[in-house]
């Protein structure tokens, strides 16, 4: 940016569009035709090994504009906490740095979650408004007509289940799954909606958490599924030994993905499935460089302030390629509606090739996954000394679920099939 406070013309815009449900391994691989996000990718900067903090929408959005996680920034779940005033937002700190700021969101991110704190304009639309739908043109002539310069965050639904597939899109040459073929589809969106912008914009493309998707649409799955739900979620019967034979015994059932039989959507647990999530950043200036050292979601607003020559307070530090960028512990929790109260959340930390999981709430012993030895995560082992080790880098926990706000949205999420 330029050294006076308040930017030009000349400066930068900065575009961020946010795909809900994305796994990173369905953007740098073949599963997928994905030309447009193949050349951000080799031109910009690409984090391979990036972690969400939560694998619920509307707490790992709070994240990710706020580079905090959920124990500091107070946006706990889908339906409990709004935005701290102790943290500050995208929108607020780029809109005082002049610059005008827009969000295009949709899903659970309503605007009583105090996340549209700072945006100049916070539009959210129902989420049939896609980029599959007539909404189409209205978001390209959107982002067209932003002032300069501008801030503007895009969140796209178009994954999210139930996933529609375009039909010219509907073929083994886009995917072997719908989600695949959707997304696949949804890459020339997203082209569309970056050339929309004006040439001189930083473009930021991330997702917010990921998705389990093999066996959707499996009798016997959803069978199984249902009944550990019923024993574990409102019996609190530890099922985890029976469950993870099960998933052993299906693994080579279905597409090659790094997925659990039994496991269904996003946010009743902390796999890498629905944790490893993709972030790249490209535009003027910015070199080509792959990151391929474990960092995290909380790392992406403080990244890309710097580019823009700002900082923030935040939980989170810069990805700076050419500084050298070591592993960095990444924390994360499951704490989404489907996991039907607070007692039934995990808590984890990736670090050291290893994976901790807690459950506060319950009695249950941890689990320890060795990710080198194990990377699909079907096998716990037992380390208590590694365990220890990976204990003592988990924050404090957040303030109590009924000493918070609990959001009056539950007909809204009940509509999403949140509830």
């Amino acid at each position: 940016m330029s050294d006076d406070t308040t930017p030009s013309i000349e400066d930068p815009n900065l575009l961020i569009v946010c795909v809900d449900c994305l796994r990173d391994d369905f953007v740098r691989s073949d599963r997928t035709d994905t030309p447009f996000l193949d050349d951000l990718r080799a031109r910009g900067l690409d984090c391979s090994n990036l972690f969400s903090t939560t694998t619920t929408t509307t707490p790992a959005i709070a994240s990710l504009l706020t580079g905090t996680y959920s124990e500091r920034n107070g946006v706990q779940s889908l339906q409990h906490g709004t935005l701290s005033p102790d943290v500050e937002p995208l929108g607020e700190v780029m809109s005082d740095a002049g610059y005008h700021t827009e969000a295009l969101v949709t899903g659970p991110l309503l605007p009583e979650t105090g996340l549209d704190r700072g945006f100049d304009r916070y539009d959210h639309r129902a989420e049939d408004a896609d980029m599959f739908s007539e909404w189409r043109e209205e978001a390209l002539d959107r982002v067209a007509s932003l002032p300069e310069p501008f801030a503007a965050f895009v969140h796209l639904w178009e994954i999210h289940e139930d996933v529609r597939v375009p039909a010219e899109f509907d073929s083994p040459e886009y995917g072997e799954t719908p989600y695949g073929r959707a997304f696949s589809a949804l890459d020339r969106e997203i082209e569309a909606i970056v050339d929309a912008a004006p040439e001189n914009t930083v473009v930021a493309f991330v997702g917010d958490h990921g998705e389990s998707i093999t066996h959707r649409h499996s009798p016997l799955r959803l069978l199984l599924k249902s009944l550990r739900d019923a024993l574990r979620y409102y019996g609190g019967v530890d099922t985890r030994d029976v469950v993870g034979r099960l998933n052993r015994s299906f693994d080579d059932e279905g597409p090659d993905i790094d997925d659990h039989y039994i496991e269904k959507g996003h946010g009743e647990n902390v796999f890498d499935f629905t944790t490893n999530v993709p972030f790249v950043l490209a535009g003027p200036g910015i070199e080509p460089a792959t990151v391929d050292a474990q960092v995290r979601q909380v790392d992406v607003l403080p990244t890309i302030l710097d580019y823009f020559g700002l900082s923030v307070d935040a939980d989170g530090e810069p990805i700076c390629p050419d500084e050298g960028v070591d592993d960095r512990p990444a924390y994360m929790r499951a704490c989404g509606a489907s996991l039907h109260g607070e007692e039934n959340w995990a808590r984890a930390i990736r670090a050291d090739g290893a994976k901790y999981v807690e459950y506060p709430d319950r009695d249950w012993s941890p689990e320890l996954y060795d990710l080198e030895a194990d990377p699909r995560e079907l096998r716990r082992i037992d380390d208590p000394d590694l365990e220890a080790r990976l204990q003592r880098l988990m924050p404090e926990r957040g303030q109590p679920l009924d000493e918070l706000e609990r959001l009056d949205i539950d007909d809204h999420l009940e509509d999403l099939g949140y509830l």
